[in-house]
């Protein structure tokens, strides 16, 4: 899943032949059944693409519970233990470069189903609780930290040997071609500073804002990999092409060895294979706008470690990169610091690794405990899946109110108002002429009925904001249980439709959505509304920085907590914005 993995299976079996034995790569995603693989992988990638929060989300859920990580392996053993034991019946060790593969290999170790070493090549930086077991023989590292973490989670030896990337990366590899050779193939002056921008093989990430942080100024010329993303390597070319810069876009290439000798650094996104292959050809490494989980974890444990370095900021972006382009001491010393990584050949480790004995264990406790893990396990994903799951599938438009086939140059737009802001003619009148709906919670309806039914008075829209804020007899905010929640928001449409003495038929919370805000809106005959992009009257500039509107597009405009000047002021802009988009604003209730 990913070029990382594969590519360090492949370098690693490529060694094993070169030094005369029989090496056979698999992709473990193949051992499970009715293409569950494919599935996950596909999943995987819808995630990073488009709910990269809710993978996030899910990534750091098992670093709070890692004590539920056993019940994963006994999982995905369950699912691919036959297959993998067919692979595995005629040789001597098993390497996996891959953290469900090593889940598996290790619960068939301690379970004695597996009685040949077995080897974790740990690809990441970031060492994930699921990445290691306590049934691998023997964990490889590209460095020291995620070794010592293996260690320390499993007991088990941990080295470091390095990153598993092909010798002609190397400066000094027979055949690769000189640096100036490199430059002029894809048309560098010589005083062009070059900086090689990729985004793994997948072109995943803000690519587009980093190439607008690296190439902005035109001190630097961005040279662009944009993996197997044909539709991404047509848009950074647009915005090259429409901001004027000097730019070289590439697609899917296997020119990498002789795009980093023409370019001066290299800035990604995840601490992946092309961090490790920069490193190998002497390229200063620069992480900037890091994936959801993965890489960030990945990115700063690189930067700790100090064999690359981390941007928060284009600014910070543009000083590094002053700073690791300009021949010199930092330089050098980032270079030597990121080749001493490489140490020792993880193929020859993997061949002297130790088989340790496991003895199945038996005993009514253990099933016991066992059932009671899988429990455990089986009911925080099925909350995971109502909650989070909900949340990144109502964000990408399962379940939710979308736009009618045909609307046109339209933006559904919904204005949440405090009561100060309800009770304000000139916000109300503005809202009216955008042809807006108001998004009014049960407690503010319900301290200014009258308010309410002016609005309906000038043919205003009304949604349902659900319950708004509540709280306790000793003045704290009250958090209830998502079903509560979902429940009393329900009800608040209700009791909105009676002031308004007319049906409420849109829910708008702008808030994460679960799978008991659909249950509950359903059976009220109600459509949830999720935006595309949530504007807060509080912090206006933030608000609008660099955002566009979409025909068809889904916003909210919060005025909570602002004030009725902030509010008219949002409007007012967003009114603008969406005139110079050439849209025209619909209200939430026009959505199916």
């Amino acid at each position: 899943m990913g070029a990382g993995h594969d590519g360090a299976a492949r370098q690693l079996a490529r060694r094993l032949e070169a030094s005369g034995h029989d090496a056979e790569v698999r992709d473990f995603l193949d051992a499970g059944p009715l293409r569950i693989g494919t599935a996950l992988k596909n999943g995987y990638e819808f995630e990073l693409r488009h709910v990269p929060s809710a993978y996030d989300a899910t990534y750091r859920f098992w670093h709070r519970v890692p004590w539920l990580c056993p019940v994963v392996a006994w999982l995905v053993c369950i699912l691919t233990r036959r297959r993998v034991l067919r692979w595995v019946r005629q040789v001597d060790v098993v390497v996996s470069t891959y953290p469900l593969a090593t889940l598996c290999l290790g619960r068939l170790r301690q379970l004695g189903r597996l009685r040949l070493p077995t080897v974790n090549f740990i690809t990441d930086f970031g060492v994930h609780p699921l990445w290691v077991h306590r049934g691998i023989d023997l964990n490889l590292a590209v460095h020291d930290g995620p070794a010592r973490m293996a260690r320390e989670r499993t007991g088990r030896p941990a080295l470091a040997c390095g990153p598993a990337v092909a010798d002609h990366f190397d400066p000094g590899a027979p055949g690769r071609m000189p640096r100036a050779q490199a430059r002029a193939s894809l048309g560098l002056r010589p005083a062009d500073r070059a900086v090689l921008v990729v985004a793994g093989s997948w072109g995943v990430g803000d690519i587009e804002d980093t190439i607008q942080a690296v190439a902005d100024g035109g001190r630097y010329v961005p040279v662009v990999v944009c993996g197997r993303d044909d539709g991404l390597q047509r848009r950074v070319a647009g915005l090259a092409e429409r901001a004027g810069w000097r730019a070289i876009v590439l697609g899917w290439t296997d020119r990498m060895p002789d795009l980093m000798a023409a370019a001066d650094a290299l800035v990604e996104n995840a601490g992946g294979l092309t961090s490790f292959e920069a490193m190998r050809a002497a390229l200063p490494v620069v992480s900037f706008n890091p994936i959801a989980g993965h890489g960030r974890d990945n990115t700063a444990a690189m930067a700790a470690a100090g064999v690359s370095y981390l941007a928060e900021h284009p600014a910070d972006l543009a000083t590094v990169l002053g700073r690791v382009t300009t021949p010199g001491p930092e330089r050098d010393a980032l270079i030597t610091k990121a080749a001493a990584m490489f140490r020792a050949d993880g193929a020859v480790l993997a061949l002297d690794a130790p088989a340790f004995p496991f003895e199945r264990r038996h005993g009514a406790a253990l099933v016991i405990t066992r059932a009671l893990a899988i429990t455990a396990a089986m009911g925080a994903l099925a909350w995971t899946g109502l909650t989070t799951g909900v949340s990144a599938a109502a964000a990408a438009g399962a379940g939710v109110a979308h736009p009618q086939a045909g609307a046109g140059p339209v933006a559904y737009v919904g204005a949440r108002l405090s009561a100060s802001e309800l009770s304000d003619p000139a916000i109300v009148s503005t809202v009216a002429r955008m042809h807006a709906s108001v998004v009014i919670d049960q407690a503010t309806a319900e301290g200014d009925p009258a308010a309410v039914r002016a609005l309906l008075a000038q043919g205003l829209n009304v949604a349902d904001g659900g319950a708004g804020a509540r709280y306790d007899a000793s003045g704290n905010l009250e958090r209830p249980a998502p079903w509560s929640r979902a429940q009393g928001d329900v009800a608040a449409g209700k009791v909105l439709q009676r002031i308004a003495a007319q049906p409420v038929t849109v829910f708008a919370p702008g808030r994460r959505i679960t799978a008991f805000d659909l249950y509950d809106c359903r059976l009220a005959h109600m459509s949830v509304v999720v935006p595309a992009a949530v504007l807060e009257a509080t912090d206006i500039d933030q608000a609008l920085t660099d955002q566009s509107f979409k025909a068809q597009g889904i916003y909210y405009l919060n005025g909570l907590g602002s004030t009725p000047a902030g509010m008219a002021s949002l409007l007012a802009q967003v009114g603008g914005a969406l005139q110079h988009s050439g849209l025209q604003a619909a209200p939430l209730a026009e959505l199916r």
